[in-house]
């Protein structure tokens, strides 16, 4: 089964060279263009099955997180379509929607909530979330007193406290301890070995070729290698 498929996916951005450009389009209501249009991705078509772990890899600019927005929602395309089956689970920017004001825990609470999780699934999801991030007291301490690695070990024990049919990485791992890194890689093995669906972004290729068994190359917004990722 095919849990994703992407077909002639595009997104176009307009860039302006400053803020009076851009008002002076809008005040003319497109009579004078400001803008230069720049594809971050142009004609990308690939399938993912049920259960397959497939790299995403690139320089950076190359349209590798503008895709990944794109399949969750979090940007629209310009052309093209998209059909997703199944929930995802994604950890883009490292902690998009956490508050640095707001505890841990509470920050856990949100992130279970924008999931879909209801209360009484947060209320179980809690206490694992807790104990595979080890944060200890700092559940209890605002975000902004977090290093970046204690981020991202809230962050991706929220993103998996339940098994999503998808799962999208978009570099996280990279900011962590080794130790945290191979205890996340174990869990999204066991993840893949129960059937989700991997979508992994990295420059790390060891990284990748552990956790992949496919990748695609892309490079200037262009989709131009899809094959193993040993060989990718």
């Amino acid at each position: 089964m095919k849990n994703i498929i992407v077909h002639n996916l595009g997104k176009k951005y307009k860039r302006y060279a400053n803020h009076w450009a851009r008002l002076t389009e809008l005040i003319t209501r497109g009579c004078y263009l400001k803008h230069e249009e720049r594809w971050a991705l142009q004609g990308v078509s690939f399938e993912v099955n049920s259960g397959e772990a497939l790299g995403i890899v690139g320089i950076n600019g190359s349209g590798k997180s503008t895709l990944l927005k794109i399949l969750t929602g979090t940007t629209k395309a310009t052309e093209g379509s998209i059909t997703i089956k199944g929930d995802i689970a994604a950890l883009l920017e490292l902690g998009m929607g956490f508050h640095p004001d707001f505890t841990g825990k509470q920050n856990a609470v949100m992130a279970c909530r924008i999931a879909g999780l209801n209360s009484e699934q947060i209320r179980q999801c809690l206490p694992e979330i807790e104990k595979f991030s080890e944060l200890g007291d700092y559940m209890d301490q605002p975000l902004r007193v977090y290093s970046t690695g204690m981020h991202m070990r809230l962050a991706f024990s929220a993103a998996t406290a339940l098994r999503p049919d998808i799962l999208i990485i978009d570099e996280a791992l990279a900011v962590g301890d080794a130790y945290f890194q191979h205890k996340c890689i174990n869990r999204i093995r066991k993840f893949k070995d129960q059937g989700t669906t991997l979508l992994f972004v990295s420059h790390d290729p060891g990284t990748v070729k552990t956790l992949c068994e496919r990748a695609l190359l892309f490079d200037q917004g262009v989709l131009i290698r899809d094959g193993a990722s040993e060989t990718v």
